[in-house]
């Protein structure tokens, strides 16, 4: 199933983790409606300025995202948020990309230099975070100036 003009249902409902064990990843229909708006919003612009979009991670039932160590809070159990790469960028270089290309994002968060989050909701927050482990191993947020 489309979800918009360049993503699918199974590419953004994908969990190698949850298919293993036999885990159901399915959104429900307020889910799958979040994932499009996602998706037009945000991913769908994003991948025809820069190219392929490789999402790790979006849509994650509670189940799944438990199993994973999301956050109870996390958007990716609404489908409201991606985890994402860009081959041939950083993942700074896609942080400011999304900046300024004005994508009405909610949060994009560049996390560890290795992928990006970003999520969209009503909230339109445009927060701009980088996360980093402290030394006692906790993840940190600044925020991207």
């Amino acid at each position: 199933m489309k979800l918009g003009k360049h993503f699918t249902l199974a590419e953004l409902t994908v969990s190698q983790s949850a298919t293993r064990r036999g885990i159901p990843n399915d959104p429900d229909a307020r889910s799958l409606a979040n994932l499009q708006l996602l998706v037009r919003h945000v991913l769908d612009p994003l991948r025809e300025a820069v190219g392929p979009v490789h999402v790790s991670s979006a849509y994650r039932s509670p189940r799944v995202n438990k199993m994973v160590g999301g956050a109870a809070t996390s958007q990716h159990v609404q489908g409201q948020a991606a985890d994402f790469t860009v081959p041939g960028m950083t993942t700074q270089q896609v942080v400011d990309r999304i900046r300024a290309m004005g994508l009405p994002v909610d949060q994009c968060i560049e996390e560890f230099s290795r992928w990006v989050h970003v999520s969209y909701s009503e909230r339109h927050r445009r927060q701009f975070l980088r996360a980093r482990r402290n030394p006692a191993g906790k993840t940190m947020y600044e925020v991207i100036p």
